[in-house]
């Protein structure tokens, strides 16, 4: 077997490596296997490691994020040992997703949001403050809110105009001249935009939504599993 691998085509292996930027941006698209089999795959990716880190802070972030409701045990696991790697992250954008790892961690231990809420924000304002252009950010700001408790200053009122910004700045948003550098944003903010309405009874506005995210991404995973049958439900 490792006379056939070193018989490959060195273009095929250039070919299979140049795309996993691309694969990357769609991250929280994909089904989670997917997701676990890129991760796999950017742990030996030849690029440097200040390019890679980014993206294996938003893999634990999507993953965990996904493992919450299914099996906290480990998705708390996955979040100790991702913010024990990361923490000290010094880029706006990787500092976002500390952030949200740290709102994860607060599902685990609610009274633990006494602390780790404000902390989260202070984090998360200071990178926007760093990066006003980033779509990322700002959703990853938008989706704090949205489960912060409005007696806290959160809640939908809050988060919906937030996540619209989002939106705005993902459309506005140039393709990155380095393919290694975030790049997503429009389709994930409109998600979660389409949520954030149907929380505030914005019903044709949330269809309005769940129809531009199908059409840019059909079968798009997050409006047909949490967005749609929250709409239908809402709907009766």
């Amino acid at each position: 077997m490792r006379v056939l691998f070193a018989a490959l085509p060195a273009v095929l292996c250039f070919a299979q490596e140049s795309d996993l930027p691309a694969q990357l941006a769609r991250l929280q698209r994909l089904p989670t296997d997917q997701v676990r089999s890129l991760e796999a795959r950017l742990a030996v990716d030849p690029a440097p490691a200040d390019k890679k880190a980014y993206h294996q802070l938003h893999a634990a972030y999507v993953l965990a994020s996904r493992l919450s409701t299914e099996d906290p045990k480990a998705s708390k696991a996955l979040v100790d040992r991702t913010l024990k790697t990361f923490e000290a992250a010094p880029d706006p954008e990787s500092r976002a997703l500390v952030a949200g790892l740290l709102g994860l961690k607060i599902g685990f231990a609610p009274m633990s949001g006494m602390t780790l809420g404000p902390q989260a924000v202070g984090i998360l304002d200071k990178a926007l403050a760093l990066r006003p252009g980033s779509p990322r950010i700002a959703l990853l700001r938008a989706i704090h809110l949205l489960h912060t408790p409005a007696f806290v200053g959160g809640g939908v009122k809050v988060a919906l105009p937030l996540m619209e910004a989002a939106v705005r700045l993902a459309e506005a948003e140039a393709k990155p001249a380095d393919p290694w550098l975030p790049s997503w944003g429009l389709i994930e903010s409109l998600g979660w935009l389409a949520l954030a309405q149907v929380e505030a009874q914005q019903l044709p506005a949330a269809q309005q939504t769940v129809n531009r995210v199908l059409t840019l991404d059909p079968g798009n995973g997050f409006v047909t599993r949490m967005v749609l049958p929250h709409l239908q439900g809402k709907g009766k």
